[in-house]
């Protein structure tokens, strides 16, 4: 195994070992919570049906949108769906 590839397995066990304060210790400026980011379901141009919000499993309430520049977010993964077009045959 190279040096490069050791080093960065080290660097990420230390990072999973501190807790959340201990890591953001390490951040070089601002960062965004996910708590700050609304949720699909509570964005501004919420478009949901009625009944799309009554769902006890709503995709709404699990995807969020933001606009802005996504290397400050303090999240796991980022999905960008570029030119990504939704059906209106596609169910949830």
């Amino acid at each position: 195994m190279s040096k490069k590839k050791k080093e960065w397995r080290a660097e990420k066990e230390r990072l999973l070992s501190l807790g959340l304060e201990d890591r953001r210790k390490d951040y070089r400026g601002n960062y965004v919570p996910l708590d700050k980011i609304a949720t699909w379901a509570n964005h501004d141009d919420n478009t949901a049906t009625e009944e799309e919000e009554q769902k006890s499993f709503s995709l709404t309430d699990k995807v969020s949108l933001y606009k802005g520049d996504i290397t400050i977010l303090e999240l796991d993964a980022i999905v960008n769906a570029g030119e990504f077009a939704v059906s209106d045959q596609l169910q949830f």
